[in-house]
């Protein structure tokens, strides 16, 4: 049976969830998603969106005249963003499909929470949880019993190391490291091309190697 969905957010990560959603179809003998369209309430490219057949219905609120049965994934890497779109249209009951790209390696007891995507060449090890609308993007690894909490983003080319705790609403920069054990508080921030080597604190961001608070 076809999923009806609509992706929140025409940017560039918008953009990489319709890739994963082509990707998941081409492999499948007949699709499992049907994208009615992308809302935004920014000012994306148009010509981006038309460019592969995909509508732009308008603003988030445009969701509100869809049948519930349509679900929703959200194409956007800020996590307080991510958060706040999420407690906003899920009230309704409205469906979060999981994503996984086809060539994703996935290993024992991954479990994935509504509306994570997980894009090209990602490796996830075993025991995993996945909480809500995570994002782990291209080329990343997930070690063994790694908690990714919800409505985090993992950028390209991140390496997670087994036993690590991201809380809610993480961000972790383009080829960035994450010593095994470690844990991020929520909200925090790693930077691109930090290696972490010791707890983050809530709310902080981490930069450089090892990772020091940016304003220390």
């Amino acid at each position: 049976m076809t999923q009806p969905v609509v992706v929140v957010g025409a940017g560039g990560m918008g953009r990489c969830v319709l890739d994963v959603i082509d990707a998941v179809n081409e492999a499948q003998p007949s699709p499992a998603y049907e994208v009615i369209g992308v809302v935004d309430d920014g000012d994306p490219d148009p010509d981006l969106l038309a460019a592969r057949g995909v509508d732009l219905l308008g603003g988030v609120n445009a969701l509100e005249d869809l049948p519930t049965e349509v679900g929703y994934l959200i194409g956007i890497a800020n996590t307080a963003v991510k958060r706040r779109l999420d407690e906003r249209l899920s009230v309704i009951g409205r469906p979060s499909p999981v994503l996984v790209h086809p060539n994703v390696h996935r290993g024992f007891d991954v479990r994935l929470g509504p509306g994570s995507v997980i894009c090209s060449h990602v490796s996830m090890e075993n025991h995993i949880r996945v909480g809500r609308h995570v994002h782990v993007n291209q080329n990343s690894t997930v070690g063994h019993d790694t908690v990714l909490g919800d409505h985090s983003t993992v950028s390209p080319l991140v390496a997670v190391s087994g036993n690590v705790v991201m809380k809610d609403e993480v961000f972790v920069g383009t080829g960035a490291s994450i010593r095994q054990g470690v844990q991020l508080g929520r909200g925090s921030t790693v930077g691109m091309g930090a290696a972490v080597v010791r707890d983050v604190t809530v709310g902080s961001t981490v930069l450089g190697v090892p990772a020091r608070p940016a304003d220390a």
